[in-house]
This record gives structure tokens, sequence and C-alpha cells, in this order.
């Protein structure tokens, strides 16, 4: 009985060594994976929130049907001289709004992302980056968007403006897997509209943009004023 008891316990020690080092091992090849893992990851949400942001505008200006003229009215005097270009609000505001919430829709389609990185990436060598059994990690991805509207102008020959009309995202993004969980910013721009002014322009416009929290005039640009 004595026996058969010192090798059980015997083999229980065995066991539980075998595990532990284990353990040991797997802690220790997850510490080293870690940079790679998370390079990978963060390098591959910014990729999928750059290409969602761009899905997004795209929808949104095919769904609405957008041209130049829903967004921008020309004003001339007698003589066909442009006078002013005014801008619809009410149309910018709400093609921000469709276009931030149509990017947080693309975003939560997924509840998970998978992430597959080869083996040989993970020996810090040149010679095997990239080849090997591919290892599968997940990560979730959530992501906000402040989108604004830009203008630019520029000379299309004589007597002619090209007026580009630009949207922009910020995105701010979350990313979340096991072990790790961080903040990604990227940013993104997409030409909403554009169109060829013709006739004598004035030599600089000036563009109110509402101030988004007290509804005023926030910000005044001036397009081609000399200081």
């Amino acid at each position: 009985m004595k026996r058969r008891r010192r090798g059980e316990n015997y083999a229980l020690f065995k066991i539980t060594a075998v595990l532990l080092v284990f353990s040991v091992a797997i802690t220790v090849c997850f510490y080293k994976m870690r940079p790679v893992i998370i390079r990978y990851a963060v390098s591959m949400a910014e990729t999928i929130l750059l290409d969602s942001a761009n899905n997004a505008i795209l929808d949104i200006l095919n769904e609405e049907g957008v041209s130049y003229n829903d967004i921008v009215t020309l004003s001339r005097d007698g003589t066909g001289r442009v006078t002013s270009l005014e801008t619809d609000i009410v149309k910018i505001n709400s093609l921000k709004s469709l276009i931030s919430n149509r990017l947080s829709e693309i975003i939560s389609q997924k509840e998970y992302y998978d992430l597959l990185i080869p083996l040989g990436t993970f020996l810090s060598s040149t010679y095997t980056s990239g080849f090997g059994p591919k290892i599968h990690f997940k990560m979730q991805l959530t992501a906000t968007a402040r989108v604004n509207f830009s203008h630019e102008f520029k000379s299309a020959g004589i007597n002619q403006v090209l007026h580009i009309i630009m949207i922009d995202m910020d995105i701010r993004g979350g990313l979340i897997m096991t072990g790790y969980s961080g903040g990604i910013s990227v940013s993104t721009s997409a030409m909403a509209a554009q169109t060829v002014i013709v006739g004598t322009t004035p030599d600089a416009f000036t563009n109110v943009i509402e101030n988004e929290q007290d509804n005023t005039a926030g910000l005044i640009n001036d397009y081609g004023a000399v200081p």
C-alpha cells in the first residue's frame, strides 16, 4: 500500500511539474508574441476603419444621389459674374449624421474580426516572416467618427475655377482582444462633389460655417484672400 501511494504521489508530482513547465512556457511564448500580435491587430484595425469609412461615404452619397447643386448654390450679378456661393447647411448636417451612423453600422455588423498571423512571423527572422501555419486570434472593434466638409478652389483656365467639396473624417475606435485593449485614431478624406465655375469670379470667397454647439457663426474661412 505504501509503495502504491508513493507511486501515485510520484506520478501526480510528475504531472503537476509537467503542467507547470507547460504553463510557464506558454506564458513566456505569449509574452514574446504579444508585441507582434498587437502590431498586426492595430494595423488590421486601422485598415478596417479606413475601408469602412470610405464605404460609408460611398453608400450615403449614392443613396442620397448627392450632386454639387444639392450642396452649393451660386449667385451671379447681371453681367454673369459670380458674386457668392451659398452652402446648404441643412443638407450638409444631414449628410454628416448619415455618414457617421453608417460607419457605426458597418463596424457593428461583425461581433468579432479574425486576425491570422503566420507562425514564422513570431520568430523575428526575415527568412521565416510570413511563412508557416497561421495562428488564429479574435478581436473586437468599435468606432465613432467626426465628419466635416471642406472646400478647395483650383484654377481651371481663363475665367474658370474648379470648386471641390471634400468630406473629411476623423475616426476614433477601440480595439479589444485577449490580453490587450487600446484606442485607434485614423483620418481619411473623400470627394463629395465638384464643378467648374465658368465666368469671372471674385478674388476671394468667404465661407461661414455654423458652430455645432450654439448654432452661431463659429468659423469663417477666406478662400483666395490676400492678407
